[in-house]
């Protein structure tokens, strides 16, 4: 995934929207592939026969609070990205979009934070 990534990024910087302004494709493309991942990280907790054999529930975990709270910011994240460049933030832009998107984005950062928060609580304390 990182070379067509990285081809995608370098388009984008030199042909489809210039060094001079956000690049919301590229970001909207690389935020898209971190949901992707995410979603497999879900799927891989959810098929893991160890953990059914040892009666673990996924939610007991601290990479599931943290996968969910990276997995909820990006998916607003990715609304911000794509919304940048076709509602253009600009003069020319929708009214009220920008404060919108922004919105959603903040709110789903907080609630990254709390997620965020229950798995360092569920994270077993390491005594030095």
């Amino acid at each position: 995934m990182i070379v067509p990534v990285f081809v995608f990024v370098v388009l984008d910087y030199l042909f489809l929207e210039g060094p001079n302004v956000y690049n919301s494709y590229a970001i909207a493309a690389e935020t898209l592939i971190l949901m992707i991942y995410g979603a497999l990280f879900f799927w891989q907790l959810l098929r893991d026969e160890e953990l059914v054999q040892q009666s673990i529930f996924i939610n007991s975990m601290p990479d599931f609070w943290y996968n969910a709270g990276i997995f909820i910011y990006h998916c607003s994240f990715f609304l911000f990205s794509l919304a940048y460049s076709i509602l253009n933030f600009g003069d020319k832009g929708v009214k009220g979009s920008a404060r919108l998107t922004l919105a959603v984005t903040f709110g789903a950062a907080i609630i990254q934070l709390i997620l965020l928060f229950i798995g360092l609580s569920k994270a077993k304390k390491v005594h030095s």
